[in-house]
């Protein structure tokens, strides 16, 4: 009777495991719509990034530490190879954001985030700062042509990168190309990216504007990329829902690659945590 109740416990565990199949993988659409909406979720946001963007023939690599909050918007953001650090706060210091280098430790500066000193061999401004920029960038993506998502987003499979499963989805544009856009009035290359959900950089480039960040003569004509590359892979956190790789691609390769690490997402920030006078900073 004992050699009984053993068999049939084994026969109901054996059962009971046989039974349970492991959860099935979201499609590449339920797994792309979840990113966005997690992105939405996010109140503030820190991580340490490891960026890689092409300045003419070359590709430049930085590091920094960033915190976020998005409603206000603030920014503080730290270069860990140049060591310099910047602060940003909606309505305050005249829009200018508050900038701090080791190389002048006696006083602040106030630049323009959107001026040449800033923005000088940088693919974005600190307002692209943060997962919400990759997600508005997809977003409208689709929104542009809702009916070819499954043309363009593929999923890759389940890939572990920095100790983290992550859902590997591959964008492909093979129609990406260059158009030519007659410049409206009062618009910036900033603004013109914006609208056609493009790379305010790759703009200026093209058009010889690198060293130019102000208003464009209405009627001028410029090249612009259209989308705003002709590929893209992206690693996708598995349990978050929040791409932690992102490498991007042109016609002439690797364009800018963004790996972010120890990413904290709603994390409470102290009161003066946006403040020039917060412990450990430099200003």
């Amino acid at each position: 009777m004992r050699l009984i109740r053993v068999i049939t416990f084994f026969s109901i565990i054996f059962i009971f495991i046989g039974s349970t199949s492991p959860s099935p993988v979201p499609s590449c659409r339920e797994i792309v719509e979840k990113m966005l909406d997690s992105i939405k979720n996010i109140k503030t946001q820190t991580y340490s990034l490891k960026a890689t963007e092409r300045v003419g023939e070359h590709l430049l690599f930085a590091e920094s530490h960033i915190k976020l909050s998005f409603n206000p918007k603030k920014i503080y953001f730290r270069s860990v190879l140049k060591g310099f650090e910047v602060l940003w706060v909606s309505g305050q210091n005249k829009g200018n954001a508050l900038v701090h280098s080791k190389t002048m430790p006696l006083m602040n500066l106030d630049l323009d985030p959107y001026g040449s000193i800033m923005r000088k061999d940088q693919h974005h401004t600190i307002f692209d700062l943060g997962t919400p920029y990759i997600g508005s960038v997809i977003a409208n993506t689709i929104l542009k042509a809702p009916k070819d998502f499954d043309k363009h987003f593929t999923y890759a499979g389940i890939i572990t990168w920095n100790k983290t499963e992550c859902y590997q989805i591959i964008i492909d544009y093979p129609d990406y190309k260059y158009i030519d856009y007659t410049v409206g009035k009062g618009e910036t290359v900033t603004s013109i990216a914006h609208k056609l959900n493009t790379s305010d950089f790759k703009i200026r480039y093209k058009n010889n504007l690198s060293s130019y960040f102000g208003t464009i003569k209405e009627g001028k004509k410029l090249t612009i990329p259209i989308p705003y590359s002709n590929k893209a892979i992206m690693y996708i956190d598995k349990k978050t829902f929040i791409p932690v790789n992102l490498k991007v691609y042109d016609e002439l390769g690797l364009f800018e690659a963004y790996e972010f690490y120890n990413m904290k997402i709603n994390v409470a920030f102290a009161p003066d945590e946006f403040t020039k006078n917060f412990k450990g900073y430099g200003f």
